[in-house]
């Protein structure tokens, strides 16, 4: 079986995150992104992946490589997948599928059954299918209504408050058959979500949508990342590797933790959460709630980390606060006694002097 992984976008959303690497590559439990979709893909029989490459794309393909690491065959298409959009990008490698194959965003996380959603699409002998989450805000997505066949009838990507006819979401991955995209020209920006599917649906092909309950998250933006972190220890998000009966148990006695390797961590405090990269090293009367700290982190003794996210290769000084919703970006020194307010992102390579105070807009 055969699948494509689209990869290319920046993430501009999830920045400074994403100065110095792709979307997909973001650390999520110390693996990146991308690498939880490329083993769903192979749990559900997919042997050959073509990742569609574009912003930073020799982090995508110096960690996976050929693929055989991870026992399935990676091929990589580079060169202008942003511009041609997503239908456009997967047109370039269509020639190189077989038969039916499976589309997937390369950020999504998600406890769909792929393989479910496959064998759903043969038996409606359908042109395209869309797993389709049900969401409360669908204004971010494409949503879709669907018959009692579960044939799309409407479709709109990113309605405003007014027009969402549906909570209903494209939850960016599909099932193709080849031939669907001899309706994309060649070389022409086109989009599943804006030109593929609109058209399909004028043309009156059958496009279906595959409606599931498990869990889907697209991890847009900080918030919905720390989210989904805390879903793994809530055991609403399933994570290889990791044993939920025990973190859930530590969330409820206080804070739980998952660290990397070789951290150094003295007595400190975690209220609901904190994951952390390798090389972290934490000092004393320190105060983590609901946080991930990346890789190469120092923290001094006395700072107070509250819901933020830290960036690799950051020093914390000592008595340093850092407010809700706020963002480090790599590289970036902040010196003793400083502030970070609420909400606010420290761009890359940045440097706070003492006791500074960084307020939001």
């Amino acid at each position: 079986m055969q699948a494509v992984i689209m990869a290319g976008g920046k993430g501009t959303r999830l920045l400074p995150l994403t100065v110095y690497r792709p979307k997909p590559m973001i650390p999520f439990f110390n693996k990146p992104l991308m690498e939880y979709i490329l083993r769903s893909l192979i749990d559900a029989g997919v042997d050959e992946i073509f990742v569609l490459v574009g912003y930073l794309k020799e982090r995508i393909m110096d960690y996976f490589g050929d693929g055989s690491e991870f026992g399935v065959e990676i091929h990589y298409s580079n060169g202008e997948n942003i511009k041609l959009g997503t239908a456009g990008a997967t047109k370039k490698v269509v020639d190189k599928i077989e038969d039916t194959f499976i589309v997937a965003s390369s950020d999504v996380l998600t406890n769909l059954d792929i393989k479910a959603l496959y064998e759903y699409h043969k038996k409606k002998k359908a042109l395209a299918t869309i797993a389709l989450s049900e969401v409360e805000d669908p204004t971010q997505y494409g949503i879709a209504i669907v018959d009692n066949e579960n044939r799309i009838i409407r479709f709109k990507e990113k309605p405003k408050p007014e027009e969402a006819f549906s909570n209903l979401v494209n939850a960016g991955i599909y099932v193709f058959e080849p031939e669907v995209f001899d309706l994309i020209p060649p070389k022409t920006n086109f989009d599943y979500s804006l030109h593929l599917f609109p058209k399909m649906l004028e043309e009156n092909l059958p496009l279906y949508g595959f409606p599931f309950k498990e869990y889907w998250n697209d991890v847009g933006r900080p918030s919905s990342y720390l989210q989904a972190t805390e879903d793994v220890f809530l055991g609403k998000l399933r994570l290889p590797e990791i044993r939920v009966d025990t973190l859930k148990g530590n969330l409820e006695y206080g804070g739980a933790i998952v660290t990397g390797r070789r951290c150094k961590l003295r007595k400190f405090e975690v209220r609901g959460f904190a994951v952390l990269g390798n090389n972290v090293e934490i000092g004393r009367n320190v105060k983590i709630e609901r946080s991930v700290i990346f890789s190469n982190v120092t923290i001094e003794e006395g700072a107070e980390i509250r819901e933020a996210i830290i960036g690799e290769n950051v020093y914390i000084g000592k008595g340093v606060e850092i407010e809700a919703g706020s963002v480090i970006g790599d590289n970036t020194v902040i010196e003793e006694f400083s502030k970070v307010g609420a909400n606010v992102k420290i761009w890359v390579e940045s440097r706070i002097g003492k006791e500074s105070i960084i307020l939001p807009d």
